[in-house]
């Protein structure tokens, strides 16, 4: 145990003589003699996140959603210790294994338990403005200006970068989707259904992946609270079906099944312009826009090999989601 270990864990109500540590992953893993077990981790959260954080896990278990970790407080109330400038975090450590996406059955329980989270989360007090997801077509606005930025200072500039050519080629296919994504979001009436979500305090998960999804004793716990805000719960379902390609190849299930096994869980109810939300999200281009928007914050005459590996990789990608996706756009009655 080192000495910086031992200097935050004095601030917790445990019994320092009973547990074995473990220093794994950049954050500890404290066993104790009775079963239980807990994470000690670093958080870059504010205070207000954290403390929002666990007034909404305490909300959720009132209300029977009791698959999350916890995070506890200090002996003097604190939700998080203070170590200069950084923040550390006690919750639960949960004893599991990752998700597997590949696994229709395990697939369809993460589904239905992401459903319960977003159904339980409702009602909690008014959550400030800062933990408010950003209107998704102020979003898909700012990315279409900041895309048309991009290229034309790529038009303007002396010479081409191998980045170049590739971000010119790919631009009108992900200038498209931002279009299509728009048009789907009013016929959707998504501003409404927007207001509705902030005016129930819905809340997303934003963090899905099959390392903050834990599977225990055949149950699914949702974990890694950091990024919790109030948004449409169109957000978490188009974040999974994501991560469901990046994790599986080959013949996959239907994209429309994966949205269904959320929906036929009862308990939350959907419609068609739900469908068309999921689809819009799917075609936001956030990680061909993130690529290019560090290449060309750089400094020209420097052309890092990883961003452009990374873009070849993400328009590598587009056909197999365009593909993938084809069959949510037939439902939506949309070409993409």
């Amino acid at each position: 145990m080192d000495g910086l270990f031992s200097k935050i864990i004095e601030n917790y109500d445990i019994n320092t003589n009973t547990k074995n540590v473990r220093n794994t992953k950049g954050y500890y893993i404290i066993g104790q003699n009775d079963g239980e077990s807990y994470q000690l981790r670093k958080s870059t959260e504010s205070d207000e996140h954290i403390i929002l954080r666990h007034k909404l896990q305490g909300y959720l278990v009132e209300n029977g959603f009791l698959n999350i970790e916890k995070i506890y407080a200090t002996k003097t109330g604190m939700m998080f210790s203070q170590m200069g400038d950084q923040r550390y975090i006690l919750c639960d450590h949960i004893a599991g294994h990752e998700a597997n996406f590949g696994d229709r059955a395990e697939l369809g329980m993460i589904m239905s338990k992401l459903a319960e989270f977003h159904q339980k989360s409702c009602g909690l007090d008014i959550v400030s403005e800062p933990f408010v997801a950003q209107n998704l077509k102020l979003r898909l606005q700012k990315m279409q200006s900041e895309l048309a930025l991009l290229r034309k200072k790529v038009i303007m500039s002396k010479g081409l970068s191998d980045f170049d050519l590739i971000f010119l080629k790919n631009y009108d296919h992900y200038e498209r989707n931002i279009h299509v994504a728009a048009n789907l979001l009013d016929k959707a009436d998504y501003q409404q259904k927007f207001q509705n979500t902030t005016a129930q305090n819905m809340f997303t998960h934003n963090m899905l992946k099959k390392e903050t999804i834990v599977i225990k004793d055949g149950e699914v716990f949702i974990t890694a609270l950091a990024g919790v805000c109030v948004d449409h719960f169109s957000a978490d379902i188009a974040q999974v079906i994501n991560k469901y390609i990046k994790y599986t190849e080959g013949q996959r299930i239907n994209v429309t099944e994966i949205i269904n096994m959320y929906s036929d869980s009862g308990h939350i109810k959907m419609d068609a312009d739900d469908y068309k939300i999921i689809l819009a999200r799917l075609l936001i281009p956030s990680s061909f826009l993130g690529a290019a928007k560090e290449y060309y914050a750089k400094k020209r005459s420097w052309a890092p090999g990883a961003l452009i590996s990374e873009l070849e990789q993400e328009v590598g990608k587009k056909v197999i989601i365009s593909e993938y996706i084809e069959p949510l756009a037939c439902f939506c009655g949309t070409q993409i």
